[in-house]
């Protein structure tokens, strides 16, 4: 894929993320009225900043194009390990004393759902878009 592509691939990630975010801040009552783009930066930033990283070192965003199996696999694994890894710099960035169990379920699927289903419509997206759809179902 091309470097543009895949740095739409990462905004729509990080929009995913914000609204992922943006859900649960409302869900407990913790969402800046006033603001709340500025409001959930902190917590968007805990967990996009290992995404990101996770997702670029697993190849979920792809050099060259991918079939959906792959393609959807890699972005799944790096959730698994960048979710956690985003709830614990969350903690530590709030001096919260761990993860509840219950939270990191709801993230690991609610978050993942939102992400997950945004990249695959980002891959039927592109495949629909390929002038070559053999080379991104190859």
């Amino acid at each position: 894929m091309s470097p543009s592509r895949n740095l739409i691939l990462a905004i729509g990630d990080l929009i995913a993320l914000l609204v992922f975010v943006i859900i649960g801040q409302a869900d407990h009552n913790t969402l800046n009225q006033g603001n709340p783009i500025l409001g959930a930066l902190p917590n968007l930033v805990a967990l996009a900043v290992p995404w990101l990283i996770i997702a670029f070192l697993l190849r979920a965003y792809p050099r060259t194009p991918m079939r959906l199996a792959p393609f959807m696999g890699r972005s799944a694994l790096a959730w698994l390990i960048a979710a956690p890894l985003g709830l614990l710099l969350r903690a530590v960035l709030q001096s919260r004393g761990g993860i509840p169990i219950p939270f990191l379920i709801v993230t690991l699927l609610a978050g993942g759902a939102l992400l997950l289903g945004w990249r695959l419509v980002y891959w039927l997206i592109a495949m629909r878009r390929s002038s070559s759809p053999v080379e991104i179902g190859s």
